[in-house]
C-alpha cells in the first residue's frame, strides 16, 4: 500500500499584490494580521507603520515592530547579526560591497536603523537559522511564518530577485506559500522543499523569516 501523505494547512487569508509591485511585506502582513485579528488593513496603511516610502523596498526588519504594536506576539529570525545594521550606510557597504550604491539607491536607511534598534529594545530578534523540521513544527502550531525567498530560484531564472510571503502549509515533499504577485498571484502555491529550501539559502535572503505566533 503506498504511505498516504501528510498534509498541514492554515487556513491563511490570501490577498493579492496589487500596489506598486514592491509592497511583497506588506501584503503579507495583510494575511498575518486578518488570520489572527480578524481584521483587514490597506497596504498604503501597513506603508505608513512599516515607514515605507514611494520607491523604497522594505527591509525585513521594518515590519516586525509594526506586527508588534499591532498587538502580535513576532519574532524575527536571521542569520546575519542585527547590530551591524545600526551603523547604516556602513552597515550596507559592508554587506553587499559592489552592489552598495544601487542597494541605497532603494533601502530607506534611516528605516532600517529605526526598525533595527526597536527590534533590539523589544528582544524581537535571535541570530539563528531555522531548520525546514522548525518551521514545519511552528506551522503545526499554527504559528504562520512570514518568510524571504529568491523568486528566481523558484521560477527557473538567473540573478536573484527577493520576494517575501506567507508559507501557509506543507506535505512529505512541498511547501505551500501564498505567492502574492504582483505577477500571477497564487494562493497556497506548491514548492518542492528542495526548490523552496534553494530559494530560502540563496546570498541575499539570509534566512530571514518572521514567526508570528498569535495575540499578545
Amino acid at each position: 500500500m503506498e504511505k498516504q501523505k501528510k498534509q498541514v494547512m492554515l487556513n491563511v487569508p490570501f490577498y493579492a499584490n496589487t500596489g506598486d509591485g514592491s509592497q511583497c511585506y506588506q501584503v503579507a502582513m495583510q494575511s498575518a494580521l486578518k488570520y489572527f485579528l480578524s481584521e483587514d488593513f490597506s497596504v498604503e496603511t501597513l506603508d505608513k507603520l512599516t515607514n515605507r516610502k514611494k520607491d523604497k523596498w522594505t527591509a525585513t526588519t521594518q515590519i516586525v515592530p509594526a506586527l508588534y504594536e499591532l498587538g502580535l506576539k513576532v519574532r524575527y529570525y536571521s542569520k546575519t547579526e542585527l547590530e551591524a545594521a545600526l551603523s547604516g550606510e556602513k552597515y550596507i557597504r559592508e554587506t553587499y560591497g559592489a552592489d552598495a550604491d544601487k542597494v541605497l539607491k532603494i533601502v530607506d536607511v534611516d528605516a532600517l536603523v529605526e526598525s533595527a534598534r526597536t527590534l533590539l529594545k523589544y528582544d524581537l530578534f535571535e541570530q539563528k537559522v531555522l531548520s525546514l523540521e522548525e518551521i514545519e513544527e511552528h506551522v503545526r502550531k499554527k504559528h504562520v511564518p512570514l518568510v524571504l525567498i529568491d523568486w528566481n530560484k523558484i521560477i527557473g531564472r538567473p540573478s536573484y530577485q527577493g520576494h517575501f510571503g506567507v508559507i501557509t502549509g506543507f506535505d512529505e515533499e512541498n511547501i505551500y506559500f501564498h505567492q502574492s504577485g504582483p505577477a500571477t498571484p497564487t494562493p497556497n502555491m506548491k514548492i518542492t522543499k528542495s526548490t523552496f529550501m534553494e530559494a530560502w539559502n540563496v546570498k541575499g535572503t539570509d534566512n530571514d523569516i518572521v514567526m508570528v505566533y498569535g495575540k499578545r
